[in-house]
């Protein structure tokens, strides 16, 4: 009971830890996509290329910084000497920052939906997810190696632009907007990619603690 308890103190610390600046850039960002939009032709296709080509980036947002939140306030030496496993604060910001994305794409397409949008909405919604959660393991990952937030959000945006310029020539069926090519399989093998980047991060995490 006592391990619950704290558990759950440790989980409601780190959502008081996350800035809410990003949470309100995110969604702020999204409400500009949305009306800048000609609402007349939202058929799969069309929202299919809004939520990745448009929403992914939330997630190189939302993600970057987690690992290396400790670094940026020159607190890491103390936080690694709490009786609490710093990778297990990683862990639960992860899953907080997961919670707020899927929340922020969910009412980017209830929006797009109440205008007048004709989507599986299920659909799009997992592939946009897969695609903004792969782009911010991948800034995770490079911040974590470099302990500098910037060279994370540096790799993570140019690999976005590549995949946007190139359009899958180099990836094939790893193609980061798979969707609009409706290659729907590719979200399966992002996401399969992007929980071992992720595992890979935690245990950077787990061994410098």
């Amino acid at each position: 009971m006592r391990d619950l308890k704290l558990e759950k103190k440790l989980f409601l610390n780190n959502i008081k830890i996350l800035s809410f600046n990003s949470l309100l850039l995110a969604m702020g960002y999204v409400l500009a996509v949305i009306f800048m939009i000609n609402f007349s032709y939202l058929t799969q296709d069309m929202v299919a290329f809004i939520g990745e080509n448009f929403f992914s980036p939330i997630g190189i947002i939302m993600y970057t910084r987690i690992p290396i939140l400790e670094y940026e306030m020159k607190a890491h030496e103390i936080i690694y000497s709490k009786i609490s496993p710093h990778f297990k604060s990683v862990l639960y910001r992860i899953i907080i920052a997961s919670i707020e994305l899927i929340f922020i794409l969910s009412c980017g397409f209830i929006m797009l939906k109440f205008f007048g949008g004709k989507f599986d909405y299920i659909v799009i919604l997992f592939g946009t997810f897969v695609t903004s959660f792969y782009l911010g393991t991948i800034g995770m990952l490079f911040s974590c190696i470099s302990k500098q937030t910037m060279v994370g959000y540096l790799v993570s945006f140019i690999y976005y632009f590549f995949e946007l310029f190139s359009k899958g020539k180099y990836t094939k069926s790893f193609y980061l907007f798979g969707m609009t090519v409706e290659n729907y399989m590719s979200k399966f093998k992002l996401l399969g990619i992007g929980l071992v980047v992720l595992i890979v991060c935690l245990f950077i995490v787990r061994k410098e603690s």
